[in-house]
């Protein structure tokens, strides 16, 4: 483990940095100028502690997820979460309040970006006597000072997503300086992102070559083992990645009230880029195997994100390599040392699942059956969701183990504290084969960027621009997909069958986004899709509905019942500046509308 503490640094380095946002005052060794001129291996790990502001889907409290204040789920025991759906969050108590953190993560890479500038001379000094260590060294600053742009243009896309337009800081502030920073429009902050992408892709590595298993090998034996300290850095894909998210954004309804269509245009192209550059193809894949890209199943798959092994992840975040903790909170609660029964799938993410047929429940020519709600239905329903009757964790006597959510059963609504209040519970992002009485963990990291992310985007962008089926051109080159074609991708890995062309361009934004609910379902897109497409006001005011399952003699019944209702209102489009930061600033950052 002594290679990941570069990239993750100790807590002491953590803290160190944390200040107001754009306080200049370091009160630690960083700021002692010995520290900065005290040769490159210390100034890296600064560079390298950028990566620590990269959240974790599961940080609220009592390893809630984002996901439980959409109409994917519900966290099943107290959590900070529970203010989205009530309405009972504002200006000063935000569960999901960003704002310091990111803004400590910018000024992270702000004064790493300062600090580095003349990184070379600094290298020599420490190198002088051997030329291949010099070079390897000045490839790897060029490398991380790319990184580091990188990372600051992503924390700047995490802060506009939530709160719209915010102040552009790109070099550190003085305490006078930082009072007058006003908030930057939205498609400033785009720009500034795109500019970002497309300038830090050009240092960047394409692929970290020493990163991962060799096919057929152990961890640990031979060749088989894995340089941590490059565990999770970014890529040239990545940059691409995040470039078509940012452009989406910028088209979508929310900040695009006119629908110029020139914006679909960009997102389009920038969807093209990616699928047509060189340097991408090792993440042009989807795996077959979509449980194994969110976690180790096994003790040779190690290192979840495996670059060039087809599997088509582009950025993670590496969590918990030696833990089981959201095993321990997610299980079915009849499960010994299990059930906190943290997130619960819910019953409006269920209904969306197609048929086989690649039909609605709704369609009366689907082949749904009430009575069986679970056969014929889309393969990811079980891939991401513990249904009745579902495998899940072991016996104690090694054996898979057969969840019981039906009434009265041990992992049934209201079993215990802790247990399912919808039903079901998640399968998705966790190690299914634990028996939690003993020892055991496995390697987990949060994807953050993956294909079948891109493939949607594109898909999305090609449709508002072009339509389902027209594949123009593209600077000049004809589109290497069509809208249909895309998504199609995606619906194939899961074994649905194809859209066919024909379709209207409204059916298939429907379709679209039906397919971004299931395929990125828990990964924190569904919350703020429904906001950039506008239509929360729909989704998030409906109730969260649960299914109630009897079980007489054998014979199962099936009754949806309200888990609760929930709430919203136009104002929640966009989250409020933190008040804090408005007194801070003498009123020089405005608010939100609404708070």
């Amino acid at each position: 483990m002594k290679k990941f503490i570069l990239l993750f640094l100790p807590l002491f380095l953590i803290t160190a940095c944390k200040q107001n946002f754009l306080d200049t005052q370091i009160r630690s060794a960083y700021d002692d100028e010995i520290f900065w001129t005290s040769g490159p291996n210390n100034l890296r790990a600064f560079g390298m502690g950028v990566y620590n502001y990269l959240k974790h889907f599961n940080r609220f409290n009592n390893n809630a997820m984002l996901a439980s204040a959409t109409d994917e789920a519900d966290h099943a025991t107290f959590s900070e979460m529970q203010r989205f759906n009530t309405g009972a969050w504002n200006a000063f108590t935000n569960p999901d309040d960003v704002w310091d953190d990111y803004y400590k993560g910018i000024r992270h890479a702000n004064l790493f970006l300062e600090k580095s500038e003349n990184f070379r001379s600094m290298i020599v000094v420490d190198t002088f006597s051997n030329k291949s260590a010099y070079l390897i060294d000045v490839d790897d600053f060029i490398k991380l000072r790319a990184e580091v742009r990188f990372l600051r243009a992503f924390f700047y896309m995490e802060l506009i997503k939530r709160y719209g337009g915010v102040p552009l800081v790109v070099n550190t502030l003085n305490e006078n300086e930082s009072k007058a920073v006003q908030r930057s429009s939205f498609q400033e902050c785009v720009n500034f992102i795109v500019k970002e992408c497309d300038e830090s892709y050009i240092d960047l590595t394409n692929h970290y070559i020493n990163y991962g298993i060799p096919a057929g090998k152990t961890l640990g034996v031979g060749d088989g083992g894995t340089n941590n300290n490059r565990l999770g850095r970014i890529e040239k894909p990545a940059a691409l990645a995040l470039k078509l998210r940012a452009l989406l954004y910028a088209a979508s309804p929310l900040h695009n009230s006119s629908n110029d269509k020139r914006r679909w245009e960009l997102a389009a192209a920038a969807g093209q880029q990616f699928f047509t550059d060189p340097n991408c193809v090792q993440v042009n894949f989807l795996s077959t195997n979509y449980k194994d890209l969110f976690m180790a199943q096994n003790t040779t798959n190690n290192l979840t994100p495996r670059k060039g092994a087809n599997a088509g992840i582009i950025m993670t975040r590496p969590y918990q390599l030696n833990s089981n903790v959201f095993e321990r909170a997610n299980y079915p609660v009849g499960m010994a040392n299990a059930g906190e029964g943290a997130t619960c799938p819910s019953q409006n993410l269920i209904d969306a699942f197609e048929t086989k047929s690649g039909k609605s429940i709704a369609d009366p020519t689907s082949g749904y059956d009430p009575l069986k709600p679970f056969a014929n239905r889309d393969a990811r329903l079980e891939w991401l969701i513990v249904i009745n009757g579902s495998t899940m964790g072991l016996n104690a006597n090694n054996t898979a183990r057969i969840v019981q959510s039906f009434q009265g059963g041990p992992d049934g609504v209201g079993a215990k504290e802790g247990a399912t209040t919808t039903g079901y519970y998640l399968r998705k992002m966790c190690i299914e084969n634990y028996d939690l009485t003993k020892a055991g963990t496995r390697a987990k990291s949060w994807v953050i960027l993956r294909f079948a992310e891109v493939l949607l985007n594109y898909a999305e962008a090609m449709n508002e621009a072009y339509g389902p089926d027209i594949k123009p051109l593209i600077n000049g080159v004809v589109a290497s997909r069509s809208a249909l074609d895309a998504i199609n991708m995606v619906r194939k890995r899961a074994g649905q069958p194809d859209i066919l062309a024909g379709i209207s361009q409204s059916d298939l934004r429907q379709r679209i986004r039906n397919e971004r609910r299931i395929e990125l379902a828990f990964e924190e897109h569904r919350f703020f899709d429904v906001r950039r497409w506008k239509i929360a006001e729909q989704t998030e005011n409906i109730p969260l509905s649960g299914i109630s399952i009897s079980n007489n003699s054998g014979i199962l019944s099936f009754d949806k019942f309200i888990v609760e209702n929930r709430f919203f209102e136009p104002k929640m489009y966009l989250y409020p500046i933190p008040n804090i930061e408005i007194l801070k600033s003498n009123g020089v950052l405005t608010q939100n509308p609404g708070w």
